[in-house]
């Protein structure tokens, strides 16, 4: 098992996008915050199936929005879901 790298409370940034093509709040929704959570350098995720939104707390030193999107785009068969309006904060 790879261990986790520890996060930086002071390079935490949060990104928020749009995700489209989710069909269902448990199978889409919470597949899709379950890998990002695991993602290296993610100390939290949430995807709101109602909003087809999300949004990401993250170590700016471990990783970066455009990751996070590929993360998203890459769930299932890389052509369900679609991320737009990507925000960082």
């Amino acid at each position: 098992a790879t261990e986790k790298i520890a996060i930086n409370p002071k390079n935490l940034q949060t990104a928020s996008f749009t995700i489209e093509g989710m069909t269902c709040s448990i199978g889409c929704a919470k597949t899709i915050e379950k890998k990002l959570s695991e993602t290296q350098g993610v100390q939290k995720a949430i995807v709101d199936f109602d909003k087809k939104e999300a949004i990401v707390s993250f170590d700016s030193a471990l990783q970066n929005p455009e990751t996070l999107q590929k993360v998203v785009e890459a769930t299932a068969d890389g052509k369900t879901y679609k991320v737009s309006n990507l925000k960082k904060a």
